[in-house]
């Protein structure tokens, strides 16, 4: 807990302690449908207006291509978001979370809060608010008796590219933070241990649980593991710590990307998704030692759950056409519904380590995943597992890239199919809501819609001159 959080604890005057400490400015930002955060900077004297009624903002970023090109139509039907008749980008309301309350240490002055999404009219949460789904994942596994812990491990690149500029090179052109990769390279980490150590200190300060940081496979790609937690904490932790990144690096004019596959010669990057289960007494739920590597009968049907629902939840998991790049043999990406015991080329890796280790590494999401949507997607088929008692196959415990085509079940290979499963996932409209669903399906479908009529490198070299 951060010195701001525990004098907060002791005095519930925010706007005071802030006062105290000099700050100026006030960060208010939520997550979009891509993960990118949005919202707006106020004076720290607008904040006590602002904490009891709320800061009014346009929904139109519900709306927004990721790169604000355009903007895409309501599905018709929502039920529960705007009434028909208030279709023309109307207000809603962020609502502060002083628990997330953290001293920004990169601005001078400046404190972020996270804020969440609600409706004007009835003050309840915007259906389709990524943070706000996930919540209501955790409140229905509470009711189940269990309390969701993660952690997500997340990969990037470090570019020499200038940020807030119109990307127009080649893939391949681009100039990474060094050309030669180094997978857990202690020497080569030395070299670019200047921006490894700016990273780590800035997130520290942020109040950000950084436990290790290591060179990954690509030419300057990191891989930071942030400490387990509640669900909702932990996705709001790897929520901020991608946008801090950008902001960290982008102050020494470098560019940090956690797109899936930023060339096609470069190792795709991961987001690696750990989740377990506490019991009513604070257990472990995943562990029991009486049976077969100490896997208890909640974890296998949590298993179960995840592995049956794989397919159908892959759009959330996998949210653009990029995403897709990275699903090939030895990518260490899961591009099967399969599991195992510590088998790093299954899509669900069973890790067993006693009563507060046991866990499960779901390894399908990217990179370019949204934390918030990634985590309810997969507590929500793991909690239909545990609900419905779903048994899982067996572990698999050979490697599942070498295995003959047909042999496991495979995953979406494609943005489109992975989009025709979740439209028609009883699941994902129980556990996630059915306007929600709805919502994602058409933002990710106008990803489609643009990639078509993109003319891409590949295309001018293959057919320019022949044809």
């Amino acid at each position: 807990m951060s010195d701001l959080q525990s004098e907060l604890r002791a005095d519930a005057d925010l706007v005071g302690i802030l006062e105290r400490r000099g700050v100026r400015t006030v960060v208010l930002g939520g997550s979009d449908t891509h993960g990118v955060m949005r919202g707006k900077r106020i004076p720290l004297a607008q904040l006590g207006r602002v904490l009891e009624h709320g800061l009014p903002l346009c929904d139109v970023f519900w709306v927004m291509h990721v790169d604000e090109s355009d903007l895409v139509a309501r599905p018709e039907g929502h039920e529960g978001y705007f009434p028909t008749e208030r279709n023309g980008y109307p207000d809603i309301v962020a609502k502060p979370d002083l628990s997330t309350a953290r001293i920004v240490p990169w601005h001078a002055d400046t404190v972020l809060l996270l804020s969440d999404w609600h409706l004007p009219h009835d003050g309840g949460p915007v259906p389709i608010s990524p943070r706000s789904v996930l919540s209501r994942v955790v409140e229905r596994s509470r009711t189940l008796g269990y309390e969701p812990v993660s952690a997500l491990e997340l990969e990037f690149y470090v570019l020499r590219e200038k940020v807030g500029t119109l990307h127009h090179k080649r893939a391949e052109d681009l100039v990474p933070l060094q050309e030669a990769p180094s997978t857990y390279g202690v020497v080569l980490g030395s070299h670019q241990e200047g921006v490894g150590a700016l990273i780590r200190d800035a997130m520290l300060a942020y109040d950000l649980p950084v436990e290790a940081c290591n060179p990954e496979t690509g030419p300057g790609q990191f891989e930071i593991n942030l400490r387990y937690g509640r669900s909702v904490k932990a996705a709001d932790d790897a929520f901020l710590f991608k946008s801090a990144v950008k902001e960290v690096v982008g102050q020494h004019d470098l560019l940090a990307t956690f797109m899936a596959k930023p060339a096609s010669s470069w190792a795709g990057n991961s987001c690696h998704l750990h989740v377990s289960l506490r019991d009513e007494d604070d257990r472990g739920a995943f562990h029991d030692a009486a049976s077969p590597h100490e896997i208890s009968t909640t974890m296998r049907h949590f298993a179960g759950g995840v592995l049956s629902t794989m397919a159908e939840l892959t759009a959330l998991m996998a949210p653009t056409p990029n995403s897709y790049r990275r699903y090939v043999p030895y990518s260490w990406a899961g591009t099967t519904a399969t599991w195992g015991i510590d088998n790093r080329s299954v899509g669900l890796r069973a890790i067993c380590e006693g009563p507060d280790g046991t866990r499960l590494e779901h390894r399908q999401p990217g990179g370019d995943a949204n934390p918030y949507i990634a985590s309810a997607a997969l507590l929500a088929g793991g909690m239909h597992g545990v609900e419905q008692k779903i048994e899982p196959p067996d572990p698999v415990d050979l490697d599942v890239y070498a295995l003959p085509q047909g042999e496991v079940p495979l995953l979406p290979s494609s943005l489109g199919e992975a989009l025709d499963l979740l439209e028609r996932s009883e699941v994902a409209r129980d556990w996630l809501g059915a306007d929600f669903v709805s919502h994602y399906v058409e933002m990710k479908r106008a990803e489609l819609r643009a990639q078509a009529v993109a003319v891409t490198d590949w295309e001018v070299a293959r057919y320019l001159e022949p044809l």
